[in-house]
């Protein structure tokens, strides 16, 4: 799920030369996951990632910013329910998928989807005089204490605590679940919210997500680019790809709690000229060369889309599978 709503402002600052800034402000109800894009020199660099809480603004570049094209991209912690909300455009930029990178060659992630963002661009105006502010925000509109309220509840709703609507306001509901979580953690006795209560339930919320969903291994000494299908509605197939798993590695391909009692999964092993299909599919599902999210409503050759055979896989209702892509699954290799 995209989110496109943003607000990009112009500091009112005169500040410039070692007060400059570039800044991200948090105006959501997400804990967000923040990178940034740049020109350095003859390059395009990106940076990040910057954990944001709600409510929180941060400095992400103490360079001078410079009037001209800025990339930015966000994206929701893991451990928030539902679809992955990002903040995006249409431009692909690299990124490494964990801890803090500073990328400053664009080739590293060519042909490994995983490791590609799509960014929206800032253009910075020589207004700015070196200070520059980008706010992500939601439908809310939420201010920087509305969105840190916001944030505390949409985190409470997370992890399985009763409160009402996410709405910005601390009502008693809000604090008395607040207030029950800090003792269930022995954390310090307090009426207002700081860093301490938000990071643990962030903790919290991402450790309950991580053992839910539905994962893919590569048992094979191949890379493995895979796709899944999944139910929509009643007589209705979603089909995404692709995560390319490399030998021995794992991945979440789906988040939460799963929902259906049955999914449809795909494997392809390129190998030299040749591709090596997963076998015994059993439904055919629209696939494209890059990655893509089609439904089944309208056939493949409408969509100018290639068909694949996928297999069904039985999970029983279970709230988290895992799926391994074994060497025997495929075709055997071109003599």
């Amino acid at each position: 799920m995209r989110f496109l709503l943003f607000v990009i402002f112009l500091l009112a600052s005169t500040a410039t030369g070692a007060h400059a800034k570039y800044s991200f402000c948090n105006k959501t109800s997400y804990a967000l996951s923040a990178a940034v894009g740049y020109v350095e020199g003859d390059r395009l660099a990106t940076r990040g990632w910057w954990r944001l809480r709600p409510g929180q603004c941060k400095v992400v570049l103490t360079e001078q910013t410079n009037p001209g094209r800025y990339f930015v991209y966000a994206e929701a912690i893991p451990g928030h329910k539902g679809e992955l909300r990002t903040w995006s455009g249409d431009t692909s930029l690299c990124v490494e998928n964990f801890g803090f990178f500073n990328l400053r060659n664009q080739e590293v992630c060519r042909g490994d989807p995983l490791r590609q963002r799509k960014f929206f661009d800032v253009d910075v105006t020589t207004d700015a005089e070196g200070n520059w502010q980008t706010d992500f925000s939601e439908a809310g509109n939420y201010t920087i204490y509305s969105a840190e309220v916001a944030g505390v509840q949409r985190l409470l709703k997370d992890i399985g605590k009763k409160i009402g609507r996410v709405d910005g306001a601390m009502g008693r509901e809000t604090q008395r679940a607040l207030n029950a979580f800090r003792k269930e953690k022995n954390l310090t006795e307090s009426t207002k919210i700081d860093d301490e209560v938000v990071d643990a339930l962030i903790e919290e919320a991402n450790a309950l997500e991580a053992k839910l969903g539905f994962f893919y291994c590569n048992k094979t000494d191949n890379d493995v680019w895979s796709a899944i299908a999944q139910p929509e509605g009643e007589k209705n197939y979603t089909s995404k790809g692709w995560w390319k798993l490399a030998p021995g590695e794992c991945s979440k391909i789906l988040k939460g709690e799963l929902q259906h009692d049955h999914y449809y999964i795909y494997g392809v092993i390129e190998e030299a000229m040749n591709e090596r299909q997963i076998t015994n599919g059993q439904k055919s599902f629209c696939v494209n060369a890059v990655m893509f999210s089609v439904d089944d409503k309208t056939e493949c050759s409408v969509q100018e889309l290639d068909e694949a055979s996928f297999r069904r896989v039985e999970i029983g209702g279970a709230a988290s599978a895992t799926f391994d892509f074994l060497p025997e699954m495929f075709t055997a290799p071109a003599q």
